[in-house]
């Protein structure tokens, strides 16, 4: 008789301690991406604070070398070719859009793996500041969602894009768009230099691709 009882006792206590665990995993699946894009968004204010911080260093270094060995152009020549900054480069580059409070390190890259330490810059189309069209990717609920706000931005909105050899370019929005995942036309080349930004649209879903068009101001 008790154990008949004591059966329904433990099918009850099962099915409660399977209803909690159940909870506690809908809990991290929710709570696991807001943690990571607080993670990502800590270490990317960390790298901005660096990117800001390091030419300037090193232009100052630069300047005291001179002063102090101008007479010595071996150490000035080792100087110049171990600088941290290469004035040439292109790549990583900084994008800033004062308009949604968006500012990131763009590297090169589209690949899932980049794609998670933030944009990235579609190889094979054109630089910063070159003729052609410049494509940028991002994730924008995940990752520090950089494009989070992306769908937010209208026609006159500038966006500035800083490279590492610290040019800087300055775009403006003239256009926003939502194709299908396939649709390649999106990507044509533009005989003067643009800009194009990417991402999922609408949020949490990856059906369609938000596609915001700049041109560069001369």
């Amino acid at each position: 008789m008790d154990t008949k009882k004591s059966f329904p006792d433990k099918k009850r206590k099962i099915i409660r301690y399977l209803g909690i665990a159940l909870i506690i995993i809908g809990l991290a699946i929710i709570i696991y991406p807001f943690y990571i894009n607080l993670i990502l968004a800590r270490r990317e204010a960390a790298i901005l604070t660096s990117w800001n911080v390091e030419p300037a260093y090193l232009q100052d270094t630069n300047d005291n070398k001179e002063i102090e060995s101008t007479d010595n152009k071996k150490d000035l020549i080792l100087e110049k070719d171990t600088k941290l900054v290469d004035p040439e480069k292109k790549l990583p580059f900084k994008i800033s859009i004062p308009e949604i409070d968006l500012e990131w390190i763009v590297n090169e890259g589209t690949d899932y793996r980049t794609l998670r330490e933030g944009p990235g810059f579609y190889i094979g189309s054109a630089l910063p500041g070159e003729a052609g069209t410049c494509v940028v990717a991002g994730h924008r609920t995940t990752y520090g969602a950089p494009f989070n706000r992306l769908d937010e931005l209208e026609e006159g909105d500038e966006i500035f894009l800083e490279t590492d050899g610290n040019e800087e370019f300055t775009y403006i929005v003239i256009g926003k768009k939502a194709v299908i995942p396939t649709d390649m036309s999106v990507l044509e080349n533009t005989d003067y230099p643009s800009l194009l930004l990417s991402t999922c649209t609408p949020k949490y879903f990856s059906t369609r691709r938000l596609v915001i068009f700049a041109r560069i101001i001369e």
